[in-house]
């Protein structure tokens, strides 16, 4: 009976496994460096990840539909498709997709929360974000999410969190 009360949550504590402690040995993933990678599959990859990023918007149909196209592709990248079968499912994926439509004005770093959530902004807002990466951030993704995230007076964390305000 301890055996199958040790999977109920709370009374696995009381009944116990029999073991003093349980672990899970989970071995690192292999890191897929596509940008560096010489293959032709990888080449194949980083190309058409570029396609769909320069061509087709993040999301489309009234923002109710995220473009997929990138998981798609990663996925069959890993599952082991060649170049051919990428490029079928790269056509494939771009079927439904919106291309990017001009964005009223740019944003910079003096109004860039003032258009949060207006969906004509969603190209304004990748080059925005992709010049602060490079000419701000050296490339460092993870001190540009810190920035922007957390700090300063009014962090984007409020707007995802609650309605924006202190």
């Amino acid at each position: 009976m301890s055996g199958l009360l040790s999977y109920v949550p709370i009374a696995n504590r009381l009944v116990g496994t029999g073991s003093r402690q349980q672990a899970i040995h989970l071995p690192p993933v292999e890191i897929h460096q596509i940008e560096t990678n010489p293959g032709r599959r990888a080449r194949c990859l980083k190309h058409l990840l570029k396609a769909n990023h320069v061509n087709y918007s993040i999301v489309y149909n009234h923002l109710r539909s995220v473009n997929q196209t990138s998981h798609l592709l990663s996925t069959a990248y890993l599952l082991g498709a060649d170049e051919t079968k990428l490029n079928d499912l790269y056509e494939v994926g771009i079927k439904h997709l919106e291309p990017w439509t001009p964005s009223p004005a740019e944003v910079a770093d003096l109004d860039w929360q003032d258009f949060l959530g207006e969906r004509e902004y969603q190209r304004a807002y990748v080059d925005f974000f992709e010049d602060k990466l490079a000419m701000d951030f050296a490339y460092n993704w993870k001190q540009q999410l810190q920035h922007f995230l957390f700090s300063g007076d009014m962090p984007l964390c409020y707007s995802l969190i609650g309605d924006g305000t202190k």
